[in-house]
C-alpha cells in the first residue's frame, strides 16, 4: 500500500540523510587537509551542518505546515522482547516520518473497491476526515446526505437542498414507501402481534391506492373501521399511529440533480425528527439505486449517521453499496462500528476507525484482528485512525492523522424546486400567494398534525405561502387563543433544548397540539425532542416505540425512556413497566415538559428520576 503515499518515511531515512550529510563533511575535510587541520575540521562540521539541514529539509516534511492532508504517522507491530521482566510478543506502536495519502490512488490498490466506513464518536475528527474525503475524491457528481445543522456539508460548495421546503412525493414508487416505512419504524420484538411483513404489505397496498398522503389517511382510516382479523388491525393502527411524522400536505415531484447536499434539518431553528429523516432519506436512496448504472455512474454518495437506516434491517443502503462498485463511490459515516456491522460494512473495503470504546464494538474490532483491537481500543488520539480494512493485519497496523484540519469552506447555495412545475397531486401549494385568501384558523389546524410553537407555524405559513416566518407570527398570534377557547387546541408550557452549530440553547416556550387526539401532538413532540436529546449525547442504540402496546415510548439498552405529558388523569400506568424493566437491568427515566407536570410524578415516583429536556441534556446517562 505504499505506493498510495508520496514519500513515506520510515527509520531509516533518518540514517541515510545522516549518513549523506557526513560523506560530504569528510570530503570536504580531507580536501582540505593538506592546507589546515584546524580549519579542514571546523569547515568539515560546517558543511556537515548545512547539507544535514538541506536533506533533512528536502527528504521529510514538517508536518505543521501540512494543512488538511491524511498522514502514515505510525506503525503497531507484534515484536519480540527480551528483558528482566521476561520474554514474550508485545504490541509496539512505531513512529514513521509523515507520508501523505493519495485516497484515489489508495482506493485503486484495493481493488477498485471505493465504498468507504468512517466510523468514531463524536469530537473524534470523524467529520472532518469525511469532508477531506469529499473533496479528495475524483467522482464529479456528488450526493450527500446530511442530518445535523451543526455539520459542514453544506458548506462544501455543494448546493443544498432543503428537504423541510420540498418534500418529495412519495407516491411514485409503493414499494419504496413500504420499504422506507419499516426503515423509519422498525418492528420490535416486543410488539407481540404485529408482524413487519402485514405492515410493510398493509403500506404497499394503500400507497397503490393513493396519489398523496391525504388519500393514504383516509384509505387508512376506511381500512381501520372495517378490519376485523387482530394482526391485520394491529399493523394498520401501527401505522396510523406513526403517520403524522411523515405526513405532509404539500409534496413535490422533482428528481435529485446530479450534485447537491439533501440537508433534512435545515436550521438549529427548524424542528428536527428523526424518524422524518429516516422515512425520506430511505425513499430517496431507493429512488437513486434504480439509477447507479445510468445517470448516477461517477457519483459519490455520502450517507451521514448511517446507522440510523441500516440497523432496521431493511435499508436499501447494503443492496446499494454492492450494486455501486466500480460506477462510483460511497461514504458510510457512524458514530459506532457496532451499529454498521453486516453487509453494509461488509461491502466497504475500506474502513477508517477513529477510537473506539465499549464492548460491542472492541469485540467486532477483535474478531478481525487483535492487533486491531489493540489500535483502536489504546493507540488512537484525536484525528487518529487506522483502516479495519486493511490488508494482512496479522503482519502491522498503520495508522493514519488528519493532519490540521482545514476543509475548504464556502458560502451556502440553495436549490429551489420550481413549486409550480413540479409540485405533486394534491399539494395545495401556491406560486402566489397574492392570488389566494388565507383561511389562518383552517391552516392552523392543517399544521398542527405536528405540534409546535408559534415561531414554527409561522414558518409552516412560510413554506405553504412564501416569504417569512416572523411576518406570519403577527398575523396569527391571536388566533390559536380563539381556537383554544373554541376547544379545538390545547397548549402547554414546554422547557426546550434546541441545537445549534457552536452551542446548545435551552428556554421555554409554548406548545399547541390539537385536542382529542391519541397519542396527542404533544406527547409526539416530547418524543422526537427526547430522541434528539439523547441522540446528541451520543446514545444511538435506542428505538422509538409506538404507543399503545405496553412498552416504554423509547428504549435502549441501558435505559428506558417514558414520555409523560402530564395530561392523564392516572399515573399509575407506569409502575408495572418501571419494575418489568428494573428486572432486566434498565433504568426507567421519566421525562416531563414542565416543572409542574415535574412535581406531579414526583409526588408519585419518588425512587424515579423525573426529568425535563434540558435536564436530560445535563444528566450523566
Amino acid at each position: 500500500m505504499e505506493q498510495a503515499f508520496s514519500r513515506p518515511r520510515r527509520k531509516h531515512g533518518r540514517v541515510a540523510v545522516v549518513s549523506m550529510a557526513g560523506l560530504f563533511a569528510i570530503l570536504v575535510a580531507i580536501l582540505l587537509m593538506p592546507v589546515s587541520l584546524t580549519g579542514a575540521v571546523i569547515t568539515g562540521w560546517i558543511v556537515f551542518c548545512i547539507v544535514l539541514g538541506v536533506l533533512w529539509r528536502v527528504q521529510f516534511v514538517n508536518p505543521q505546515k501540512i494543512q488538511n492532508e491524511i498522514l502514515a504517522i505510525a506503525d503497531v507491530k507484534l515484536t519480540w522482547h527480551e528483558d528482566e521482566s521476561g520474554r514474550g510478543w508485545q504490541k509496539d506502536r512505531e513512529t514513521i516520518y509523515e507520508g501523505k495519502m493519495d485516497i484515489n490512488e489508495y482506493l485503486e490498490r484495493k481493488g477498485h473497491n471505493r465504498i468507504i466506513a468512517v466510523m468514531g464518536a463524536s469530537r473524534s475528527g470523524k467529520s472532518q476526515l469525511v469532508y477531506k474525503l469529499i473533496q479528495s475524491l475524483s467522482e464529479e457528481k456528488k450526493i450527500i446526505f446530511m442530518f445535523k445543522a451543526t455539520d459542514d456539508y453544506t458548506r462544501l460548495g455543494y448546493p443544498t437542498l432543503y428537504i423541510h421546503k420540498a418534500v418529495p412525493n412519495v407516491f411514485v414508487s409503493p414499494e419504496a414507501v413500504a420499504r422506507a416505512f419499516l426503515t423509519a419504524f422498525p418492528i420490535s420484538t416486543s410488539m407481540q402481534g404485529i408482524t413487519a411483513s402485514t405492515v410493510r404489505g398493509q403500506v404497499k397496498q394503500i400507497a397503490e391506492k393513493s396519489k398523496n398522503w391525504q388519500d393514504f389517511k383516509k384509505i387508512l382510516e376506511d381500512m381501520l373501521k372495517s378490519e376485523t382479523e387482530n394482526i391485520t388491525k394491529g399493523a394498520l393502527k401501527f401505522i396510523q399511529n406513526n403517520l403524522p411524522i411523515i405526513y405532509r400536505e404539500n409534496v413535490l415531484n422533482y428528481e435529485l440533480p446530479d450534485t447537491c447536499v439533501v440537508d433534512f434539518e435545515g436550521s438549529e431553528n427548524t424542528e428536527v425528527d428523526m424518524q422524518f429523516f429516516k422515512f425520506y432519506a430511505e425513499f430517496l436512496l431507493n429512488q437513486l439505486s434504480k439509477e447507479v448504472w445510468n445517470k448516477r455512474q461517477n457519483t459519490l454518495f455520502v450517507i451521514d449517521e448511517a446507522h440510523l437506516l441500516t440497523k432496521s434491517g431493511f435499508s436499501i443502503i447494503p443492496e446499494m453499496s454492492a450494486l455501486i462498485g466500480a460506477k462510483g463511490s460511497m461514504i458510510l459515516a457512524s458514530q459506532r462500528i457496532a451499529d454498521l456491522r453486516g453487509q453494509a460494512l461488509d461491502n466497504c473495503k475500506t474502513q477508517f476507525s477513529f477510537k473506539q470504546s465499549g464492548k460491542e464494538n472492541l469485540d467486532e474490532v477483535s474478531a478481525i484482528s487483535d492487533l486491531f483491537h489493540q489500535v483502536v481500543a489504546q493507540m488512537l488520539s484525536t484525528y487518529e485512525f487506522t483502516d479495519i480494512g486493511q490488508d494482512r493485519p496479522d503482519q502491522y497496523v498503520i495508522i493514519y492523522r488528519l493532519q490540521n484540519p482545514k476543509p475548504k469552506l464556502y458560502p451556502v447555495k440553495e436549490i429551489t424546486i420550481n413549486t409550480q412545475d413540479s409540485r405533486g397531486e394534491g399539494s395545495s401549494k401556491t406560486a402566489n400567494k397574492e392570488e389566494e385568501k388565507i383561511d389562518y384558523e383552517k391552516d392552523i389546524m392543517e399544521f398542527l398534525s405536528q405540534a409546535g410553537n408559534i415561531s414554527e407555524i409561522g414558518k409552516r405559513f412560510a413554506d405553504k405561502y412564501g416569504g417569512n416566518g416572523e411576518d406570519y407570527k403577527k398575523d396569527i398570534k391571536d388566533i390559536p387563543k380563539k381556537l383554544i377557547k373554541l376547544e379545538k387546541i390545547n397548549v402547554e408550557p414546554v422547557k426546550y433544548v434546541k441545537f445549534g452549530e457552536k452551542q446548545v440553547y435551552t428556554g421555554d416556550t409554548k406548545i399547541y397540539f390539537r385536542k382529542a387526539e391519541n397519542p396527542s401532538g404533544l406527547h409526539t413532540y416530547l418524543v422526537n425532542m427526547t430522541a434528539d436529546v439523547i441522540f446528541h449525547k451520543g446514545i444511538t442504540d435506542f428505538h422509538i416505540m409506538p404507543s399503545g402496546i405496553g412498552t416504554a415510548d423509547i428504549e435502549s439498552e441501558k435505559v428506558t425512556l417514558e414520555i409523560e405529558t402530564g395530561l392523564k388523569n392516572d399515573i399509575n400506568d407506569l409502575a408495572g413497566r418501571i419494575k418489568q424493566y428494573l428486572s432486566q437491568g434498565k433504568e426507567t427515566i421519566i421525562i416531563v415538559p414542565n416543572q409542574e407536570t415535574k412535581k406531579k410524578y414526583l409526588e408519585k415516583y419518588p425512587d424515579v428520576k423525573v426529568l425535563t429536556l434540558p435536564e436530560l441534556w445535563r444528566e450523566k446517562l
